[in-house]
């Protein structure tokens, strides 16, 4: 057992030593999708990978893994089949073995709301790389799997810094080829612009940063997010009930609801936060629901010259802190607010 840093362990994996175990019930099995061209053919660390119906605790499965393994190959431009015959310690100028860092909290809290842990992950990715070498389609030297603690349980403001340290400190050992994982949105967009800057580039594979500006290709030229982002969200609510423009075909069934106003949970903005004294401030991270209002007001907008214009300034919405004590009289209050603004009654 080696050690990165006192929050940092990097075991390294032995498969034949490893017997046989048995298997975890799996999640629905995500489909995946591998460009049909050749292997040869594929620009380095831009690999084309669709997962569909990802569930959002998708880490649990360990056919998951294995097609991660394959993409690891693909970086490489060798061919994932009779891997077994050779072990060599050179392929294609990048000395083996294939070093991954796998970015999770140790601990669970209620700073992630899909419960996604280390503990959980570590399981299913040694029984994924067992699978792999045991079918003689991966030598036993050719990958190694680094775990590294992002503290999102201990502070969520934070996380980022840890996560990032852990990850440069990685590639300054020179063991960095591919980064996975992530439970919030900050540390993947830190270290995806970060990383982007070693060497060549680094890809990172995620299932989290499912936030529509992380689709920026400029400024996350390495980053693929397997369950897509809050923009097919987005797009599935308009066509669903928003007011359509009459040249647009796509929505003829849609309601055509002009009046929308949001209700949502976010520390950030919420209408009930308590008032900072003197200098300090908010420092309250956004929720995934501000970033899905993000996404819808930016679709709309983009997709509807009668919400351009309507939500120029601001999208309808009250934000408040599902988490905080509220009473009765506080909910009535908010919903009459978003009733009125609503054009409805209450």
């Amino acid at each position: 057992m080696h050690r990165i840093t006192e929050i940092t362990e990097i075991p390294y994996y032995s498969p034949p030593s490893v017997p046989p175990r048995p298997r975890p019930v799996p999640l629905p099995n995500p489909s995946t999708t591998i460009p049909s061209s050749s292997v040869a053919n594929l620009p380095l660390l831009h690999i084309a990978v669709n997962f569909i119906s990802v569930p959002p605790h998708l880490c649990i499965s360990s056919n998951f893994f294995v097609r991660l393994l394959f993409v690891c190959s693909l970086l490489l431009r060798i061919p994932f089949v009779n891997a077994v015959e050779s072990h060599p310690d050179v392929i294609n100028g990048r000395r083996l073995p294939f070093n991954v860092i796998l970015v999770l909290p140790a601990k669970e809290s209620e700073n992630d709301k899909f419960g996604l842990t280390m503990d959980k992950a570590r399981p299913v990715i040694d029984i994924a790389v067992h699978d792999v070498i045991a079918s003689g389609k991966m030598p036993a030297n050719f990958i190694n799997f680094t775990y590294h603690d992002s503290r999102y349980w201990e502070d969520a403001l934070l996380a980022e810094r840890w996560a990032t340290v852990g990850v440069i400190d990685a590639y300054c050992r020179g063991q960095l080829d591919a980064i996975l994982g992530f439970a919030d949105s900050y540390s993947l967009a830190t270290v995806t612009k970060v990383s982007a800057g070693f060497g060549a580039g680094v890809p990172v594979i995620t299932t989290a940063g499912m936030t529509s500006i992380m689709g920026h290709q400029k400024t996350y030229p390495f980053l693929t997010r397997m369950q897509g982002s809050y923009r097919q969200m987005a797009d599935s609510i308009f066509r669903l009930i928003a007011y359509c423009d009459s040249d647009d075909l796509g929505c003829k069934k849609s309601l055509g609801y002009k009046n929308l106003i949001f209700m949502y949970h976010d520390k950030r903005r919420a209408i009930n936060r308590p008032q900072a004294a003197g200098e300090q401030h908010n420092e309250d991270l956004s929720s995934h629901c501000y970033f899905s209002l993000y996404a819808i007001k930016n679709f709309f907008t983009e997709k509807s010259s009668y919400f351009k214009e309507a939500w120029k300034l601001n999208t309808p919405s009250v934000p408040f802190d599902e988490e905080l004590e509220r009473t009765r009289d506080d909910v009535k209050s908010w919903l009459k607010l978003v009733s009125d603004r609503g054009n409805g009654s209450f």
